[in-house]
């Protein structure tokens, strides 16, 4: 059978070994380029493809035009992938009619995502094992064709597990290839309620929290052992590497030095014996050496307030905008990492609540078509730039074309000039609506087209706005040295969305209009029949891919376009009102609101303006995101509705003087409706 091999690291060189021992004829092999930074201890992919004569390819993109006529040419029938880092899209899986294979280190459906092996050892687990099963868009999900246990062993740390497990894979595939060569390979649906998805780690995520269990650290240093970047804490401003620990006797002060000779530290619960660990001049050394030549004596402390002399400052990220819905939920999410602070400038602060009183949140009430010479010193001060403001709703691209214009191309140009000016990252926010009125299934980050409507339409304004800022900043970014990332939303919901004030006069998001509706118990307006397509994303999830492009890890989310939105949750307006209104029936506050007034049609040029036009889908491809940034949404729409609806009516009942208690008292008929 004609095979194309994707593989990486030790598990795909031994995976790459026992296809070939099988029998599988394999045409051509893709790997990465391997990455110094990473050294050389693993097998090579393309060394062994080379001693066995295959040609072996290593592409930046697998799904570019040029390399899938390559692989067609190759007339391949089955695609293999064993830890190849990257997602294979539906248009490289097309070429393979015996189908897309994918073997993955874990028990499938639990821990699904990235570095399986290490996360089976930070939670501690007893057991893991591989998986080869069918690949579909979402990462890690297809159906199961064959599954192979590993024990793991009380010393097992990252390293040993990945021997195991590579062995575990080769006897695996020796079992299923004969199965698939023979079209006889089982399929086994996965059981989506048992799944779990695991994002990508980095070192920083070494650093030891002594008020944790002593053997949940224990378990975290065996997970990042060498040659993974290891554990690592602090004695005052020095960084100690961290290699081996055993659980030992002992209490005292999480961080506490109990004993120098063995190197005993007390953690939350129990205490812990740094085996084996190297200080500041490298040298692999025991726990009790180090002591002696760190001078760590009883009573001293690792970690806590040392741990900071690691972060020698701050990074200070600009928002413009930042009282809006991303603004606001972006901000507390920076905020929970002690090593960020935030500037910001918006026209209010009505949403940002107890963020204003933030030690490290600096805001000032201003526009940015005014405040310009603010706009600038702050960009020049800080590192990484958010500009948020746009006016993004269809009454105004239809009634204010020329406001939106300089708004959201002229202005934001400024900031993104000021950005190439002094070197500092931008991270643009694109919209989904740049698409137009794309007729791909999916939209794709690198590859769809953007097409917007004819030129009467004015509702497009924004779109062409936003797409040529995307192309001057990509422009600025090769020419300039621009370093930035686009990120493109798509219909985001949560609590905070907007007011119902502001659905008042059109420039609110769908759902907001339709609580707004139900609240005043006027008709639920769908216009055109809410037959528009769109796949809705919680704002927390929005939130945490965002948080991982502005994090840039390992420069993961450099130059990079993002999709943010969840493919999954595809659904029409109608469908969406269908949701709110179930959500709204349902709720304690319920008997405090009119009845429900019903659904009513309306065409689009009476809601909106005869400048308006929409497209009918808007469904991302995330591929960007799951392998960037490791990112995978999985929180429904209907989840989503439920937090948005209680969120609006919660406000609209304090601002009205009634609680969800007296509403609960009234659908129990203990109280008449309408009783505060």
């Amino acid at each position: 059978m004609r095979t194309v091999v994707l593989a990486y690291h030790e598990i795909g060189a031994k995976a790459l070994e026992a296809t070939i021992r099988n029998g599988m004829e394999v045409v051509a092999v893709f790997t990465h380029r391997d990455d110094p930074k990473e050294g050389s201890w693993f097998a090579s992919v393309a060394r062994v493809a080379a001693e066995h004569g295959i040609p072996v390819f290593a592409p930046d993109r697998l799904d570019h035009p040029l390399w899938i006529e390559k692989i067609a040419a190759m007339k391949p029938e089955l695609l293999l992938s064993f830890h190849y880092r990257n997602m294979v899209g539906a248009k490289v899986r097309e070429l393979f009619p015996a189908g897309c294979l994918n073997l993955h280190s874990a028990l499938l459906p639990r821990y699904r995502g990235r570095c399986p092996i290490n996360w089976v050892l930070v939670k501690g687990e007893a057991e893991t094992g591989v998986t080869v099963h069918h690949m579909v868009d979402k990462a890690d999900a297809g159906d199961i064709v064959g599954q192979r246990r590993v024990e793991i062993h009380a010393e097992d740390d990252a390293w040993s597990l990945t021997k195991r497990v590579a062995a575990a894979s080769a006897e695996l595939l020796a079992e299923v290839l004969p199965q698939v060569k023979a079209g006889k390979a089982p399929r086994t649906p996965q059981d989506e309620s048992k799944a779990t998805v695991m994002g990508r780690r980095t070192p920083e995520d070494g650093r030891i929290d002594w008020n944790r269990p002593a053997e949940e650290i224990r378990n975290l240093v065996r997970a990042v052992a060498h040659p993974w970047p290891g554990a690592f804490t602090h004695a005052g401003a020095r960084k100690v590497m961290v290699w081996r620990t055993r659980v030992a006797a002992g209490t005292g002060r999480p961080g506490e030095i109990l004993s120098s000779d063995p190197l005993t530290v007390a953690c939350g619960t129990g205490a812990l014996e740094i085996v084996e660990g190297q200080g500041t001049d490298g040298v692999w050394a025991t726990g009790a050496q180090l002591a002696k030549e760190l001078n760590l004596l009883p009573r001293m402390l690792l970690g806590g307030a040392a741990a900071k002399a690691d972060r020698t400052r701050t990074t200070k990220v600009l928002i413009l905008g930042v009282n809006g819905f991303i603004g606001s939920h972006l901000s507390e999410r920076i905020l929970k990492d002690e090593s960020y602070e935030v500037y910001g400038m918006d026209l209010h602060k009505d949403n940002l609540g107890a963020l204003v009183d933030h030690p490290r949140f600096h805001f000032v009430e201003g526009d940015i078509s005014i405040n310009r010479e603010w706009v600038e010193f702050h960009v020049r001060k800080c590192d990484v730039v958010l500009p948020l403001v746009a006016i993004a709703t269809p009454i105004e691209y239809v009634r204010n074309p020329l406001r939106v214009f300089e708004l959201d191309f002229e202005e934001n140009l400024r900031v993104v000039r000021d950005c190439v000016r002094y070197g500092k990252r931008l991270v643009f926010p694109s919209t989904s609506e740049v698409y137009g009125m794309c007729t791909d299934e999916r939209f794709d980050e690198d590859a769809s087209p953007c097409v917007t409507g004819p030129i009467h339409r004015q509702r497009w304004i924004y779109s062409t706005s936003k797409q040529l800022l995307d192309r001057v900043i990509w422009a600025y970014g090769a020419q300039r040295g621009l370093k930035f990332s686009l990120f493109r939303p798509f219909n985001w919901i949560g609590p905070r969305l907007d007011s119902l004030d502001s659905a008042r006069i059109g420039s609110s998001r769908a759902i907001t209009q339709l609580i707004l509706n139900l609240v005043e118990g006027t008709p639920i307006l769908l216009v055109d029949g809410g037959k528009q397509r769109r796949c809705f994303t919680d704002v927390d999830e929005g939130i945490e891919a965002l948080w991982r492009v502005v994090a840039n890890e390992g420069g993961a989310a450099e130059g990079g376009i993002f999709n943010i939105g969840n493919p999954d949750n595809e659904a029409s307006i109608e469908e969406l009102a269908q949701m709110v209104v179930d959500a709204f029936e349902r709720h304690p506050l319920r008997p405090f609101y009119p009845p429900f007034a019903g659904f009513q049609v309306i065409e689009s040029a009476r809601y909106y303006g005869n400048g308006y036009e929409d497209v009918q889908h808007r469904r991302p491809s995330i591929r960007n995101a799951q392998r960037s940034l490791g990112w995978t949404p999985a929180i429904t729409t209907r989840e989503s509705v439920e937090r948005t609806v209680d969120w609006f009516l919660r406000q609209h009942a304090r601002d009205n003087g009634f609680t969800a208690e007296g509403g609960a008292r009234a659908l129990r008929g203990r109280a008449p409706a309408g009783t505060p």
